[in-house]
């Protein structure tokens, strides 16, 4: 890349790492925002579906201003100062409803819409910046480093989000059932580990951006990225996996505590199970990217997905298990745990592989606009995923089926909607991926699929064990030759103790002779 050629690679590293941490900061702010707590907190308030669908429509509609936004921020002479001012601002207004709870506990009649407002503004404004980071993130990291640097940071980050996860699910414990004021403090936080986590960015340096063709129409602009086949069919395949998180995502914990009555602490517990997981296949990753490659690692991801839907057919709230730390806890819990164990790594090596290839795919001239276009095509098509997953927890909740699972719990919204996920990921989005042009030295998909999901795992149960044979024989080893060494020093010990026992019975006798009197 031209732009970083200039730039020293200690810098290049430094700032690097800048973003790494900056990113694990940031971390504590997305799992509240846009993860569990606000849809707990809004059906606590005793929001709809429809309503605790928007909280991730409207981050996805937000995507539409991009485009607009892109031919504004491809005119300026530094990203770094617009992403980090409007980012502020945006980070900022997700703290107005939780001083709102704070300030006044007994109204809480406006805060639906007032936190469904405050996400709109966020949306907003964050989106209008959103490129730019892009741009400038593709534009510092070299070619050879990139794929080993996504992985590492989204490692890092996987264990920030287990840390927040971690104490999300205990403070939300430590208030009463009827007291609102764990989900205020929980949105202040957000707002400040968000904000600090662009003054830590602050630090990561900024290459100058690539000059965008202005000779071309904006109408002409915008389609030019998706001129690139591989562009394309990546994009669109985003856009379904975007909508099928969007369908399940915001009502998975309020499934689990409205039907299990499953506490915030297990709810952690079972987000903390995929984080650790998440963290493996981050650092893992790039290893298994360079071997089968990008594309077909993916895809491998892809396949594997769906399957891992099938736990929830099989959940018993009546019965209990075991898990280590947490002791007996609801059977749900402890298979959800055992299932986010794999599942969670799989789901963040489809984050890795969107990160890789929208800057590989995207073109170094208009990269910004290109980025615009890929996340407002994401946004547009993805945001009807929560508003249709609210529409089907509304109408099934009215229209229950009478039907029983296997585990005795009831057949429910939740349910459709895992089968309908299944079915967008291998039906659409799997073809739609496999369109992407296969790079030279990739490999066949059957044989990815045996290697890390067959041969890889046998490999690690077989290093391990030749790994413990190895400790096991030196260990051994060591006895023995510490044990050869111990008789040998009380051998020696002895040997020298009786030579010195003879001496001085010998000078005993010695003297006694001296003292005798001699015979005249």
């Amino acid at each position: 890349m031209p732009e970083t050629k200039s730039i020293p690679q200690q810098e290049i590293s430094k700032s690097l790492r800048n973003s790494s941490l900056a990113g694990a900061i940031g971390v504590f702010f997305f799992m509240i925002v846009q993860n569990g707590p606000i849809p707990l907190m809004l059906e606590k308030l005793g929001a709809g579906g429809i309503a605790i669908g928007l909280t991730a429509t409207l981050f996805q509609l937000g995507m539409l201003i991009q485009i607009p936004a892109a031919f504004f921020t491809e005119r300026l002479a530094s990203r770094k100062i617009f992403w980090a001012s409007t980012t502020i601002t945006a980070r900022a207004a997700i703290a107005v409803p939780g001083i709102y709870l704070l300030l006044f506990p007994d109204r809480q009649s406006p805060m639906i819409w007032l936190t469904l407002t405050a996400i709109g503004v966020f949306s907003f404004l964050a989106q209008t910046s959103g490129p730019v980071w892009f741009s400038w993130m593709a534009d510092l990291i070299p070619d050879k480093v990139r794929a080993g640097f996504w992985a590492k940071r989204q490692g890092l980050s996987m264990i920030a989000s287990v840390v927040s996860v971690a104490l999300t699910g205990w403070f939300l414990d430590m208030f009463p059932d009827d007291s609102m004021a764990g989900f205020g403090w929980l949105l202040i936080f957000a707002s400040f580990m968000g904000i600090m986590d662009i003054v830590v960015h602050w630090f990561v340096m900024e290459p100058p951006p690539s000059p965008a063709n202005r000779t071309l129409s904006p109408t002409k602009r915008i389609l030019q990225p998706l001129k690139n086949r591989d562009f394309l069919f990546f994009t669109l395949s985003m856009c379904i996996w975007f909508f099928g998180l969007g369908l399940f995502g915001p009502f998975l914990n309020v499934y689990l505590k409205t039907t299990f009555g499953i506490t915030y602490t297990h709810l952690s517990a079972i987000q903390l199970a995929g984080m650790v997981s998440s963290v493996v296949s981050s650092f893992i990753g790039g290893r298994l990217i360079d071997r089968v490659g990008l594309r077909t690692y993916g895809l491998a991801m892809v396949v594997a997905i769906p399957l891992f839907s099938g736990v929830w057919f099989f959940l018993n709230g009546r019965a209990t298990g075991l898990l280590p730390i947490l002791g007996t806890v609801p059977q749900p819990v402890m298979m959800l745990c055992i299932s986010s164990l794999l599942a969670g790594g799989v789901y963040a090596a489809v984050g890795m592989l969107q990160l890789n290839l929208l800057s590989t795919l995207a073109p170094a001239q208009g990269r910004t606009m290109a980025m615009a276009v890929h996340w407002s095509l994401v946004g547009i098509l993805s945001s009807a995923g929560p508003i249709t997953g609210g529409w089907i927890k509304n109408f099934f909740t009215a229209h229950p089926l009478n039907i029983t699972l296997y585990g005795g719990t009831a057949f429910s919204y939740f349910h459709v909607i895992l089968l309908l996920h299944a079915l967008l990921i291998w039906l659409v989005m799997l073809p739609l991926l496999m369109k992407v042009q296969k790079k030279d030295g990739e490999w066949p998909l059957e044989k990815a699929l045996a290697d890390i999901f067959v041969f890889t795992p046998l490999r690690s149960v077989r290093n391990a064990y030749n790994f413990n044979l190895a400790a096991s024989t030196v260990a051994v080893n060591t006895v023995k030759k510490t044990g050869t060494i111990a008789i040998r020093a009380v051998k020696e010990t002895v040997e020298a103790a009786s030579r010195a026992g003879k001496e001085s019975v010998e000078k005993v006798k010695k003297k006694q002779e001296e003292k005798r009197p001699k015979n005249g």
